[in-house]
């Protein structure tokens, strides 16, 4: 294997996959990505994008491109059947809820079709292509690596090594399958719509009469569709595979003769499976997206959570693959992502149950999309991986909240905040800069406030002990300071709002802290010999 052969081979090219690799391309490690599709998917699917997940599209380098095709999210306008609008309805955002600084307290919508798209591009310019058409017909693992056999569209097979293997290639995927991993959960076949592609819903889920939802996508005379006829006599396969069938539904529904469709982009049948994995991981294969769980799509949680998945994995997989950590780094994803993804499949489940009872008719506490479901408060403390020397006998006792519904104060652990209106006052860089801009995906961030040179100085021979390029040194001091005695930090910078201040207040005497490379807090510590601790759980040293 040379430097340039993929280290990793990577199994569908959804979101989760596409996300997954662009991370493994920026830190430098060589991927192929395959998908059994002849060409991209077509189809909007999931289309809302969590403030979190933007915060990753934004680390990536792509959310600039996205934002100039995003929508936001419209209000929701219910009609009463055949015709009327019984009331308007606007998605809930919570904007009280975790008083971080973040670049968006609101989703947007994009198609996936066109997130892929982007991705897809972004990848091309680290040199690397989706091979379309290429399926994962098997593979054999070992303690060294993984030898997977592939089958490209023209029929050949051929057998190519592999450091290692992620799934993201579906709930019907491969690679969950023949790693005999099972699939938990439970399906609701008697709940089952057609999907087609202001959000006006004629009807309510809990009908017997049929209902149907229709969306702008932000393609010019393209919209998204999602349509039930139970009760009605209609054929799904139908009304899936004729246009006038189709058409015909509509109608019958809606009561609108004057909604008209023109063409068919793309339809699917869905009938909800709320499932997940027993484990995410199995030797030196990877679960990720869909192909680890799937549940309903009330929420807005499953896109999001998939890019979660491999924004979690990514970092970890370059620092072993490189060399810089033990193979002991990667039990944490299998340690981090499920307890969140249990906690995700009980807020939709629930969300589904509330819009599907007949005892919750015009509640429309079923469409709540703000407060948790932001996705800002997703954290990790009780990670093995993750050190906070605030409390920490408590720290390992407290009951996990994977969603920060409940907990008070930042942690290790938690999503790093953001923070505004930093000036760099060592001079070459923007007048004014925000943390986001200085967190790197490539390296930890250790961000030290209000100590004295002495510290410093100590936290930078701490850090000398890593490998170079791995983790760079911030200083973040009050407004008026002027860094005076410094010496050897990457950048110092002025608070001069107050906002890193205020969003980094920790207990304790603790006033350094350490951002994975995922803008997760690996660390909250009193002094540079927490760094220490902290890394020696990262680093092969």
């Amino acid at each position: 294997m040379t430097n340039t052969d993929p280290r990793i081979l990577i199994a569908g090219a959804g979101p989760s996959g596409l996300i997954l690799a662009l991370a493994l391309r920026r830190n430098g490690v060589p991927v192929k990505v395959i998908d059994k599709l002849a060409t991209p998917a077509l189809g909007q699917r999931g289309p809302g994008i969590s403030p979190r997940t933007q915060e990753i599209l934004r680390t990536l380098g792509v959310l600039d491109d996205v934002n100039k095709v995003a929508i936001s999210p419209v209000p929701i306008r219910i009609y009463a059947l055949p015709e009327g609008t019984v009331s308007p309805e606007n998605p809930r955002h919570d904007d009280t809820a975790r008083p971080n600084f973040s670049l968006s307290r609101n989703s947007i919508w994009i198609g996936q079709n066109r997130l892929e798209a982007i991705l897809r591009a972004a990848l091309q310019a680290y040199s690397c292509e989706v091979e379309f058409g290429t399926s994962l017909a098997s593979f054999i693992q070992d303690t060294n690596g993984v030898d997977a056999t592939i089958v490209k569209g023209d029929g050949q097979e051929e057998v190519q090594r592999f450091d290692f293997l992620v799934g993201a290639d579906g709930a019907r995927g491969v690679v969950r399958k023949q790693l005999g991993l099972a699939f938990l959960g439970e399906s609701r076949p008697e709940l089952q719509a057609i999907i087609g592609d202001y959000w006006h819903m004629w009807g309510e889920p809990t009908s017997n009469s049929g209902f149907a939802f229709l969306r702008p996508t932000g393609e010019p005379g393209l919209f998204g569709l999602i349509m039930s006829f139970s009760g009605l006599g209609l054929d799904d396969e139908a009304v899936m595979n004729d246009r006038a069938a189709f058409q015909d539904a509509l109608t019958t529904i809606t009561g609108r003769k004057d909604l008209r469709v023109l063409e068919l982009v793309w339809v699917a049948h869905w009938s909800p499976n709320i499932r997940m994995t027993e484990k995410f991981s199995f030797g030196r294969c990877f679960l990720a997206g869909d192909a680890a769980h799937v549940h309903s799509p009330t929420g807005g949680q499953g896109l999001n959570s998939g890019a979660q998945d491999a924004f979690n994995l990514a970092w970890k997989l370059a620092l072993v693959v490189n060399g810089h950590a033990p193979m002991t780094l990667l039990d944490s994803y299998d340690e981090e992502r499920p307890p969140v993804i249990k906690e995700m499949l009980h807020k939709t489940t629930s969300l589904l149950n509330l819009t599907t009872s007949t005892s919750a008719q015009g509640d429309s506490s079923g469409w709540e999309r703000g407060g948790p479901l932001l996705m800002l408060g997703v954290n990790y403390r009780w990670s093995t991986i993750v050190l906070d020397e605030q409390d920490e006998e408590n720290m390992a006792t407290a009951p996990k909240d994977p969603y920060g519904v409940q907990i008070q104060g930042l942690k290790a652990g938690d999503r790093a905040p953001d923070a505004s209106e930093l000036k760099d006052i060592r001079g070459g860089g923007p007048s004014s800069v925000r943390l986001f801009d200085v967190f790197d995906l490539s390296r930890h961030t250790v961000l030290v406030f209000d100590a004295s040179p002495d510290t410093y100085n100590a936290v930078l021979a701490q850090i000398l002990r890593y490998p170079q390029g791995l983790v760079r040194c911030v200083v973040v001091v009050c407004r008026g300071v002027l860094g005076a005695g410094i010496k050897g930090s990457e950048m110092v910078l002025e608070d001069t709002m107050g906002h890193a201040y205020a969003s980094y207040h920790f207990e304790g005497g603790c006033n350094i802290v350490v951002v994975r490379p995922d803008g997760i807090l690996g660390a909250v510590v009193r002094s540079p010999e927490g760094i220490g601790r902290y890394f020696s759980q990262v680093f092969a040293l």
